[in-house]
This record gives structure tokens, C-alpha cells and sequence, in this order.
């Protein structure tokens, strides 16, 4: 899988907390071109035809080994369509396709398809330990993560909201919102403090609404600070605003 490239700085439009040094770094703009046919390749042709003819899993399955990565992508698609079981293992292995769009369909499909099997080999995709993966193929996996709501996936979680690309910190938020467990409060709270300018705007702004969802007196409390500092950047603080909004609205229905 080719390496990523991401900007040397982040744009300065989110830096408006002063101290802030934002290392997080936002995507890189041709993240999911990599080893992806362009238009008017010749695969394009291959891809419209596999398109028109359905296809029973075997075959689907057998296509993951195509050395077209267009077909490759396509039948990685359509397994989590079909939900059926009989493609994880397949899935699993495609994970490591040198392809990001294709082990990023992988991802996404083991995450629609349910199966606790897939749980570890989507870890190992965050824990990204010899930097293989690229971060469309680790947004993808915590996704699928959040979905199969399996608490193995929490520190692996918590781990990955440290990402250094942004996106991919922002989705782990959003997973860790949706797992019952205690430990999601904590972690969000240390990424809207912000305390070493780490994460950028798009990370804390998803701590907000992860921290709206969680709700609680502390989530509360911290909301309502956060929308009242004329000080905090505006995209977060519209986010608090809008959040103690919804909060007040809600109480006042009950």
C-alpha cells in the first residue's frame, strides 16, 4: 500500500484557539486515488460490466483475487451487500490489499456484515503497527468497529483518537460515543480541553456532539462552558451552542 502524503501544515482556517499548534494534519486531498483507475482507463469498462450481472458470493469472492483492483473493489462491495458470513475470511485478507481503496471496501463491508470474527483483524488495522495502513483503510475499520459495538475495540479506540490524521481521530470519537463504556467520557473530555494543541477542529467538534450523545451532568457542564467561551474556535463552539440547544429542547419535551 503506497505511503500516505499529507500536507506539511494544516490549514490555518481551524486555528483560532491561541497556543494551539494543531499537529494533527487534515487528509490528504487524493487520499482514495491510490492504485484506483482514473477516467477513461480501460478498467473503468471491466468495472461497468461487473456492475450489470449479479453475482453469488463464490464468484464475488473468487473476484477478490483479480488483478484488476477495479474488480477487486467492486466484489469487496457487494459481499457486505449480500451479508453473508461466508465472505469474512476473504474480507480479512483483503484488508492488506496493496490497493487503500480496496482494503478500505473490505473494512466497510466486514463492518456491515456483523460478524465478531472480524473484530481483531480490524484492530490490527488501527493499531497500524508497521504503518501499512493508509488512513481511508483506518477511518474505514473504526467505522465497521463502531458498528459491531464489541468492547475489545475500546483502547484500540482510544488509542486512535490520538491519530495524526485528523479524519481518521474524528471517526474514532464517533465509535467511542457509541460503545457503552465509562472510559468514552474521559477521552472525549481531554480531546475538547485541547490542553497541548494537538487536535484540530474537526477532531474536537466531533468530541462535542460524541459528548452530546454520551450526556450526563459532567457532558452537560462541559457543553455549556465550551458554548459559552467567546474565546474557543468557532466551528467547535457553534457545535457546543447547537448541542446545549438540543439539550434544553429535549428536557423541556420530557
Amino acid at each position: 500500500m503506497s505511503v500516505e502524503s499529507s500536507p506539511a501544515k494544516p490549514s490555518t482556517v481551524s486555528r483560532f484557539i491561541p497556543f494551539e499548534t494543531d499537529n494533527q494534519k487534515p487528509m490528504a486531498p487524493s487520499a482514495t486515488n491510490i492504485g484506483k483507475p482514473q477516467p477513461g482507463d480501460k478498467n473503468a469498462a471491466i468495472l461497468a460490466a461487473a456492475n450489470t450481472k449479479a453475482e453469488s458470493p463464490l464468484s464475488l469472492i473468487e473476484e477478490l483475487a483479480s488483478p484488476v483492483s477495479a474488480r477487486r473493489s467492486t466484489a469487496a462491495r457487494q459481499l457486505g451487500r449480500l451479508g453473508d458470513a461466508a465472505a469474512v475470511p476473504a474480507l480479512i485478507v483483503t484488508l492488506n490489499d496493496d490497493d487503500a481503496d480496496v482494503a478500505r471496501d473490505a473494512a466497510t463491508s466486514l463492518g456491515m456484515l456483523q460478524n465478531a470474527a472480524a473484530v481483531e483483524p480490524l484492530i490490527a488495522v488501527l493499531n497500524n503497527r508497521d504503518g501499512y495502513f493508509h488512513s481511508v483503510v483506518r477511518i474505514a475499520a473504526i467505522h465497521s468497529l463502531g458498528q459491531l459495538r464489541d468492547l475489545r475495540a475500546v483502547v484500540p479506540l482510544m488509542n486512535a483518537i490520538r491519530d495524526p490524521i485528523a479524519e481518521a481521530s474524528a471517526e474514532a470519537i464517533r465509535a467511542m460515543a457509541s460503545l457503552p463504556d465509562p472510559r468514552a467520557l474521559p477521552a472525549l473530555l481531554e480531546v475538547i480541553r485541547n490542553e497541548h494543541g494537538y487536535f484540530l477542529a474537526i477532531t474536537r467538534r466531533a468530541a462535542i456532539l460524541g459528548l452530546a450523545q454520551i450526556g450526563g451532568e459532567q457532558a452537560v457542564c462541559e457543553l455549556h462552558f465550551v458554548a459559552a467561551n467567546q474565546w474557543e474556535d468557532a466551528v467547535v463552539r457553534a457545535a457546543a451552542i447547537e448541542a446545549t440547544r438540543k439539550g434544553s429542547s429535549s428536557s423541556a419535551s420530557d
